[in-house]
């Protein structure tokens, strides 16, 4: 990759993909490429949004290359669309009767689903992944902030963990960050198509050659289908991956699936999606404690990067780690291992990109890890839905962070059908991770300040088998946005 580039928020691109896509995808869910919510101009109104899309990526062992892993992956994809309780005074749902499906992509629909007199269900899950990705549509009043999830365990003799990330909207533009430089540690990068033409698509590596082939590889991914690049071959063995993906002629919904194995154990396996765009400010909320965990950062540009990494708790905040990230390098960062959850802010004097992860293990020996990537501020509300396929001691919380000043939120948990609600006042600087228990799926909506969230699920206590993940709550699509014409005279 050339590293004379300067890395900033593709403005322009990003409005130019919109036109194109704004109609039939999420939208703010696509993480670091695009603006955080803002309050419509004076004289606009919102009306509430009767289509939200995303897209899973399906089993992401299945269908793949013939080196890949035999993995036997038991999971679900489920989606919830938000109770009126959570959208009070967020927007009012449309009158018209919604549905929301959960399609392979080959079956679904070209066209929006004919309603009913009646709206379909509230809650729809689909217990079977399989080679392809997935299309989760809601619409109507099942629209506006509707989420959904994907999650699996994994059992083979060289994979084993639970994996869970939220099904996203496709992009034009995205960095992913995960992996590792241990040995048994392999990374692949899975490309969903969800559009009616193939689409090119450019990897490029940041980091150390390790033995790679090449730190760059253009990848053709069909329509309605997905394709898998194994990133040993880019950016080598030796060092995590940080990877950039841009593609022209559509958009892809890309995720990185990290698996380790610690000699002849399986060590843990995650799904991870995009992390923010480069920038010198990031949040990265939801790392759990364990074993040990760490922070990977990468600087894409053209200038070494000086890093400061704080940690924000429910106590005053404080350094963790100043560290220097050469140019078009990435390092990772061991941090503190003592009791509690953690959300940390990466400040630099040049562009990065960062990641953390974290590891727990289970009285067998066998360990698990969880990526938690950099997420936008949540603008009006934003939400994920909880995954089915961990165990069910697993113990579930919501992390909420405010990292530029004081902020007051409702976190709104959804539990067989009912929802609770939990006002929460953070002091700048301060996260509260909250117990959930049990539950379907969260939404946080702030009242006054900015805050940046994400669940965590986290095998119980003595557990035989670990278990751990990290699921940012993304901006949820509520609304569009009608700006009045005025005619000139």
């Amino acid at each position: 990759m050339s590293p004379s580039r300067t890395w900033l928020t593709p403005v322009s691109r990003v409005l130019a993909v919109a036109v194109v896509a704004g109609a039939g995808v999420v939208g703010a869910d696509r993480i670091g490429a695009a603006p955080e919510a803002t309050s419509a101009p004076d004289g606009a109104s919102s009306a509430a949004t009767t289509l939200t899309t995303s897209y899973c990526p399906g089993d992401p062992f299945a269908g793949g290359a013939e080196d890949s892993p035999a993995v036997d992956v038991t999971g679900a994809i489920d989606a919830m669309a938000a109770p009126g309780e959570v959208l009070d005074g967020v927007v009012s749902p449309s009158d018209d009767p919604g549905r929301i499906t959960v399609e392979e992509l080959s079956k679904a629909s070209a066209t929006d689903p004919k309603d009913s007199s009646e709206s379909g269900p509230t809650q729809v899950s689909r217990d079977e992944l399989g080679a392809e990705s997935v299309r989760v549509r809601g619409t109507g009043e099942r629209a506006p902030g509707l989420v959904a999830t994907e999650s699996f365990t994994a059992s083979g003799e060289d994979v084993q963990g639970l994996a869970a990330l939220p099904c996203a909207a496709p992009t034009a533009d995205a960095w992913l960050v995960a992996g590792g430089g241990d040995r048994g540690r392999q990374e692949r990068l899975v490309l969903t198509n969800p559009g009616g033409n193939a689409v090119s698509a450019r990897v490029e590596a940041v980091g150390a050659d390790g033995g790679g082939d090449a730190k760059d590889r253009s990848v053709v991914v069909p329509a309605g289908g997905r394709s898998t690049v194994l990133l040993d071959s880019l950016g080598g063995t030796e060092a995590p991956q940080a990877v950039h993906v841009t593609t022209t002629g559509g958009l892809v919904a890309p995720v990185i699936v990290d698996q380790h194995l610690d000699g002849l154990t399986p060590a843990g396996v995650d799904v991870v999606g995009p992390t923010a765009q480069p920038g010198t400010r990031l949040v990265l909320p939801g790392n759990a404690n364990g074993s040990d965990r760490g922070l990977v950062i990468a600087a894409p540009g053209d200038r070494d990067a000086v890093v400061q990494v704080r940690r924000l708790s429910e106590d005053a905040a404080r350094s963790a780690e100043v560290v220097t990230v050469p140019a078009g390098e990435v390092v990772d960062v061991d941090l503190e291992t003592s009791d509690g959850m953690r959300s940390w802010v990466v400040e630099s004097d040049e562009p990065v990109v960062a990641a953390s992860w974290t590891r727990v293990e289970g009285t067998q020996g066998r360990s698990d890890m969880a990526w938690s990537v950099a997420t936008p501020a949540i603008g009006r509300l934003a939400g994920v839905a909880l995954p089915s396929a961990s165990a069910d001691d697993a113990r579930t919380f919501v992390e909420v962070t405010a990292a530029d000043a004081p902020a007051e939120v409702e976190v709104l948990v959804s539990r067989d059908g009912e929802v609770s609600t939990e006002e929460v006042s953070l002091d700048e600087a301060r996260s509260k991770a909250l117990p959930v228990g049990r539950a379907d799926a969260v939404w946080v909506r702030p009242v006054s300040g900015r805050v940046h969230s994400a669940a965590l699920v986290l095998s119980a206590p003595g557990a035989q088998e670990a278990q751990a993940a990290s699921l940012p709550l993304l901006p949820s699509r509520v609304a569009v946005r009608d700006v009045p014409v005025v005619q000139a005279r």
